[in-house]
């Protein structure tokens, strides 16, 4: 019977440790966001959807089936059926499949096999995996920065409350992005540098401009060697190893030049001197050219000027550079056929934010105002999705 309580208190014990309470708090708020968007997805859908076939346009399935769970089937949208299509068929699926890189569809393509081949299904877990992580490394994150266990738990709460977050869940590739982008920068942070190179090589592997995280991991990189560590050097070598890994897959593996890389991505769109885009959001919104769309867009755009310079001026250097950095690409992109097309959902990958939410969250009103607005949004955008609205 003593070896009996003392094993019990051991296991108390251990579930009592800060470190155990704080997983498993990030991961009840995981599993309870998804199971409330799941159950109002499936509601927006059984209630104002109907039916709806794929047609090119509107609802582009790509030659995918249409999924028939009535649970599953709302989240089957848009770039989802392009991932899908990969990992079924590969990249001669559809003309632009050259996109993307090919982390997330050999994953959905991998874990299908356990899901009685049902890559929806499994791109699901494989999101929901990756944003419990990416939960648990920004709280990490916000820890080591801010230094105060609650507004560690807050970052993750802001960002899981976001009014797109909702493609962490998704079959996209926004969670494994964000998980490694935060655990690379982290890692660089903690002079980890194998580690921060890693991450970055995910991230490169995991979307194509992933491989501008060696900038900032650059940064951290010289500066380290200002300092006498050399090992910083491992941080750019290895994202830039793991960047190049696709497009010589392309050449020596589908005989396509790795231009067709570059070619795939800019039919979305093109560059353009940054900041165009939103002067030509405006002018179509006057017009009246996909009003409600692109006022959607220039809205997050808006928000995210200011946030880049008080993340420079109140954040670490890396995170600054981090953040200037894809805030200028997006900046850059004339997408078609709005000018800042999936803003939206792009806003997400300015991870940093959420250090300085975290931090303003400790006055009860600037907590309320956040969650309120953000979860309306989230209900909101979450729901035209369900409907095949485009919401990024």
């Amino acid at each position: 019977m003593n070896g009996l309580q003392q094993s019990q208190r051991s296991i108390l014990h251990w579930l009592n440790r800060p470190i155990v309470k704080r997983l498993g708090q990030v991961l009840l708020l995981a599993v309870a966001v998804r199971i409330i968007l799941t159950l109002w997805m499936w509601g927006v859908r059984q209630v104002l959807g109907g039916p709806l076939s794929p047609d090119p346009l509107l609802r582009p399935y790509l030659g995918i089936t249409p999924d028939p769970n009535p649970w599953l089937e709302p989240w089957q949208r848009w770039d989802t059926l392009h991932y899908q299509a990969i990992a079924e068929r590969g990249y001669t699926s559809f003309s632009s499949a050259l996109f993307t890189p090919p982390l997330y569809p050999l994953l959905m393509r991998f874990f299908a096999q356990f899901f009685n081949h049902d890559t929806l299904l499994a791109g699901l877990v494989i999101s929901g995996v990756a944003c419990v992580l990416c939960l648990i490394t920004l709280e990490r994150m916000a820890r080591f920065e801010l230094g105060q266990d609650r507004e560690a738990m807050r970052a993750a709460v802001y960002l899981i409350s976001f009014p797109t977050a909702f493609f962490l869940f998704a079959a996209y590739t926004e969670s494994i992005f964000l998980l490694a982008a935060v655990a690379s920068l982290l890692a660089a942070r903690q002079r980890k540098w194998v580690w921060a190179g890693l991450w970055g090589a995910v991230a490169a592997l995991t979307r194509a401009p992933g491989f501008l995280i060696t900038l900032p991991l650059a940064y951290a990189a010289w500066e380290a060697w200002r300092r006498g560590d050399r090992n910083g050097v491992w941080a750019v070598i290895i994202p830039m190893a793991g960047a190049a890994l696709f497009p010589v897959y392309v050449w020596f593996g589908l005989h396509q030049p790795p231009s067709a890389i570059l070619n795939a991505v800019g039919r979305g769109g093109s560059l353009s001197i940054p900041g165009f885009n939103i002067l030509e959001a405006v002018r179509r919104i006057l017009v009246h050219q996909l009003p409600e769309e692109n006022m959607i867009e220039l809205a997050f755009t808006l928000a995210c000027l200011p946030m880049a310079v008080l993340i420079w001026k109140n954040l670490p250097r890396i995170y600054g550079i981090y953040t200037m950095t894809y805030l200028l690409l997006f900046l850059a992109r004339m997408g078609s056929p709005q000018p800042l097309v999936s803003m939206a959902r792009y806003v997400l990958e300015i991870f940093p934010a959420f250090l300085l939410f975290a931090r303003w969250g400790s006055r009860p009103w600037v907590n309320r105002v956040y969650l309120y607005i953000s979860w309306v949004g989230l209900l909101f955008f979450s729901g035209q999705f369900a409907l095949w609205g485009w919401v990024g």
